[in-house]
Formats: C-alpha cells, sequence, structure tokens
C-alpha cells in the first residue's frame, strides 16, 4: 500500500472513531514507527487531524473544510462507486444539475456521451469533462466570479442559476445525517436551497466519512432529499435511521483493487 492511499485510510479511521494510536496503526499497515509518525505530521499539518502523544484525534472544526484537491483524493473509490450509481438514476431526455465538488466531478467522468442530457453546472472542471465527450450531452454553465476551485459563485451564479428548472439535481454536502445535511461555507448551501424549489428531484451523493457529521451551517432536513447515494462503510444502524427520513437509500460497492 502507497502512502497517499494508508494516509486516506488513517483519516477515515479517525473521522469514524475519533482517535487511533501509533501502535495500532503500525500493526495495522506493517510498517515502521517512524513511518506512521511522518504520516500524522503531514496530515495534522494539512489539517486533517490533530497529533496528540502516542496518536492523533479527529479535527471536527465546523467551520473548517479540506482543500478542493486534497478531498479529491479521499475516499477515491468510494466516491466512484456512489458515482457509477447515482449515473444509472439518469434518464434519457432529463434535464440535470451538477454541482462542483469533488463527488459531482467525479460523476461526469461516468456519463455516457450518448445518453440524451441537458446539463447545467457551476464547475469549469465539470464542463470540461463533459464537452470532451463530444455526444448527445447539451451543456450550460452558470457564471459568476471563479473560485480557486473552477467553480462559479456570486450573484451572477444565483440570478442565472434562478432561471433553471431540473429534473434531477445532484450534490453533496460536508455532512449528513438524521439531523440533517450541513455545509461549511454559505455558497453551496445557498445553491443546495435553490435546488429544493427547482428541481423535481434531489439527490444527495455523500460518502460515510461524512455521516454524522456536522458543520457550521444547517442546510436543510433530510426529507427534503429524494435519493441518498452512499457507501457501504456507513453502519446498518445508520442506514435504518437514514432510511426514515429518505425515499430511496442506495448503498454503493466499491471495486476490489489489487495492490
Amino acid at each position: 500500500m502507497n502512502s497517499v492511499h494508508r494516509r486516506n485510510e488513517i483519516i477515515t479511521a479517525v473521522r469514524r472513531v475519533g482517535s487511533v494510536s501509533v501502535d495500532e496503526l503500525v500493526h495495522t499497515y506493517n510498517v515502521s514507527v517512524e513511518t506512521i509518525r511522518r504520516d500524522l505530521r503531514i496530515l495534522d499539518e494539512k489539517g486533517f487531524l490533530r497529533r496528540t502523544y502516542g496518536g492523533a484525534v479527529k479535527k471536527d472544526q465546523t467551520t473548517w473544510d479540506m482543500p478542493y484537491y486534497d478531498r479529491m483524493q479521499l475516499n477515491m473509490e468510494q466516491k466512484e462507486a456512489i458515482a457509477r450509481e447515482a449515473v444509472q438514476l439518469l434518464e434519457e431526455g432529463d434535464s440535470v444539475f451538477i454541482d462542483g465538488n469533488t463527488s459531482g466531478l467525479l460523476l461526469s467522468r461516468f456519463i455516457p456521451e450518448d445518453k440524451d442530457l441537458t446539463i447545467v453546472t457551476n464547475s469549469s472542471l465539470v464542463t470540461l469533462n463533459l464537452i470532451q465527450k463530444k455526444g448527445k450531452l447539451k451543456v450550460f454553465m452558470v457564471g459568476g466570479e471563479v473560485d480557486e476551485d473552477g467553480k462559479t459563485f456570486g450573484y451572477k451564479l444565483h440570478c442565472e442559476l434562478r432561471q433553471y428548472r431540473f429534473d434531477k439535481a445532484l450534490f453533496s454536502c460536508m455532512g449528513f445525517g438524521p439531523k440533517g445535511i450541513f455545509y461549511s461555507k454559505w455558497e453551496p448551501l445557498q445553491i443546495a436551497q435553490m435546488l429544493v424549489e427547482q428541481s423535481n428531484h434531489l439527490i444527495l451523493m455523500a460518502d460515510s466519512s461524512k455521516v454524522n457529521r456536522s458543520g457550521f451551517l444547517y442546510g436543510m432536513e433530510l426529507n427534503r432529499i429524494h435519493t441518498l447515494v452512499t457507501d457501504e462503510g456507513t453502519t446498518h444502524d445508520i442506514r435504518d435511521s437514514l432510511r426514515e427520513s429518505v425515499s430511496r437509500l442506495i448503498i454503493s460497492r466499491s471495486e476490489i483493487k489489487e495492490e
């Protein structure tokens, strides 16, 4: 297992159970104490966790979210599995909104070029993925100021987005659970709330690392979501509670890859 994969698994473990020790990580990954300490130092410096004496604990600040390209590498297999399931929900002739978060970017890679879809997005990266397919897809990018992640935001974006109505809208969040959906920033929160009023079918794509994770901003009740697509890391107890809120819960399965 390479260092990137190992560090991603450490982040996931810390988020799931709250803390890890150097000794248990050494045993799990069969590497040296120095290697694990280096992993934890790097992850601490990037803000993924907080190092302690003999291990690390979860960093759970409600206003903090990791950088876009770091999130892109986290839980990649789970996010790809979620994207493969979500793309199956798109039907011929649908008008679709795809947000510019990492889940939306992965989804755009799996959309078939020969499907008759009209797609609106706020992401230059999603747009580029789609227009390179050169198939039946019609692609619109809503305008506005562009941030460092290639996503548009601001007043112009909201004015343009209000003009559309969608058959399906696919988006993500910082955290979700029976208590609702949470965000760390205003922009994705405002987009999600607009989509509630403008979409016939809301599809939330969120991997299991976001389960029961709260954020600084409360987005909406979970029962506003029609379909939730997550991965098999979500425990059965949590699945049962989620089914009480959403109309449809889809559990994706990651493809097992040889190391």
